[in-house]
């Protein structure tokens, strides 16, 4: 019998087999596709990997895509390194759970057909998430595709094969439809980004949405509100999208469409439909320690609902494993970084300045601008800003938002900031190296201390 049996192979499930093989638990990994989950094989590794050819333009175009298959293979193969030198042993197949209470015993039906049965004190579901295909009529046409599989598509991002393709649709305003639609732009395709309301990455802070609506606009992006699709129907090797938006009739064509409006936690399949596990609003609830409701089941990442993040995914893990092993950490949730990967680029951790205000107190904000800034100018990219949110009394950093050259790189002294209540005074006197991008940040502090005076 094992110390843990863990359903899932993405960030969250990796991370917490390495974790907890390392600590000494007898650990296996049940996954049915490849390991990396979503974020690896369909997401977040794909997608910055285009990412940095087409916008940052690191490399040419052409022998793209074995480049980024090639990245993909590797990362894959390091991680079933990183399992085997911990210690964790990976079956291959579609698992069951047939027993929650007490010990737990899961069915797998391997990808030869046999199957395997294994049973563990503990369970860990790292089963993940998908996108929602909205309802309408020709939502399963070849040319509808969903936001978690259409990466990987070389008809539609392959620079040698997607010529054919020339106006693509894309159903959503968050951030995997944001990225798709500014990387497609930049290959060279007329994007009509169609949104259920009149909002642009409605997580974010003001400032940031509406300096991307700017931005939107200047790249000519066609945009519709309030968007809701009836039927798509092919004609002449193109699609017909009819619908409202704004409660009136419209009709676009386009080559392709994106769904990529929404994710939800994958539930079923895996026993869970008839469990005595507890969910709440299609996601499976957990405690601060990823306890699900059931005696010895945990549950990380995006089967848990909420911020659908890597990241978060791999500390949850943490979590889940500190307390199996008798730790205690928790997941600081106002101190999770978060980034998107458009033009300019958008980092951010911690209350928006919308949040902040919503939850009382006084606060000061203060921005500071990369056109100011020496690295940014010499790199030609100086067009955004940083922005920190912070208590009034005491200067303790609430947020920090940032939209311009590598945010994403300077985020992570931001976060660092944040998790650790430092104030905007521990940044401004903290020596910065010039010239950095990151002195953005630091001039953002000093604007927060100028305040006081």
């Amino acid at each position: 019998m094992y110390d843990l049996v863990i359903l899932g192979g993405g960030p969250g499930g990796l991370r917490a087999a390495e974790l907890a093989a390392a600590a000494g638990l007898k650990t296996v990994l049940v996954e049915k596709d490849r390991l990396g989950g979503v974020c690896l094989n369909r997401g977040c590794i794909p997608t910055k990997a285009l990412y940095a050819h087409i916008v940052g333009g690191k490399g040419p175009r052409e022998g793209l895509w074995s480049r980024v298959e090639g990245i993909m293979d590797k990362l894959r193969q390091g991680s079933a390194t990183a399992l085997r030198m911990a210690g964790a042993k990976v079956v291959r197949g579609t698992a069951m759970v047939v027993q929650w209470e007490g010990e737990k015993k899961i069915s797998v039906r391997k990808e030869d057909g046999s199957g395997e049965e294994i049973t563990g004190a503990r369970l860990l579901l790292a089963t993940g998430a998908r996108s929602v295909r909205p309802a309408f009529a020709g939502n399963d046409l070849p040319e509808v595709l969903t936001g978690d599989w259409a990466i990987t598509d070389p008809s539609l991002w392959d620079p040698e094969r997607n010529g054919e393709v020339r106006t693509v649709a894309v159903l959503g305003a968050g951030v995997i439809a944001m990225e798709m639609a500014m990387m497609l732009q930049d290959l060279g395709k007329q994007v009509l980004l169609l949104k259920h309301s009149d909002q642009i990455l409605r997580r974010l802070d003001g400032d940031i949405k509406k300096k991307t609506v700017q931005i939107l606009k200047k790249r000519g992006t066609l945009m519709r509100d309030y968007v809701r699709l009836r039927e798509t129907s092919p004609s002449g090797g193109k699609l017909i999208l009819r619908g409202t938006s704004k409660d009136e009739p419209f009709e676009e064509t386009c080559d392709r469409l994106i769904l990529a409006s929404s994710m939800e936690p994958v539930l079923d399949g895996f026993g869970l439909e008839n469990s005595p596990v507890k969910t709440v609003k299609g996601a499976i609830a957990v405690d601060s320690s990823q306890r699900t409701s059931v005696e010895g089941v945990y549950a990380v990442g995006d089967c848990t609902g909420g911020a659908m993040l890597a990241h978060l995914a791999e500390y949850h893990a943490l979590a889940a494993v500190s307390s199996m092993t008798g730790g205690n950490y928790t997941v600081d949730y106002d101190a999770v970084p978060a980034c998107v990967f458009m033009n300019p680029e958008v980092g951010t951790v911690g209350l928006t300045e919308e949040e902040a205000l919503a939850r009382g107190g006084e606060i000061v904000s203060a921005k500071a601008y990369f056109a100011a800034n020496g690295m940014a100018l010499s790199l030609g990219e100086s067009d955004g800003f940083v922005k920190v949110v912070a208590r009034a009394s005491d200067k303790t950093l609430l947020g920090v938002h940032i939209m311009g050259p590598e945010a994403a790189s300077v985020l992570g002294e931001a976060a660092l900031a944040v998790s650790r209540k430092l104030t905007a005074g521990d940044v401004a006197r903290s020596v910065h190296a010039h010239p950095t991008l990151c002195e953005c940040f630091r001039d953002a502090c000093l604007r927060v201390l100028e305040k006081e005076k």
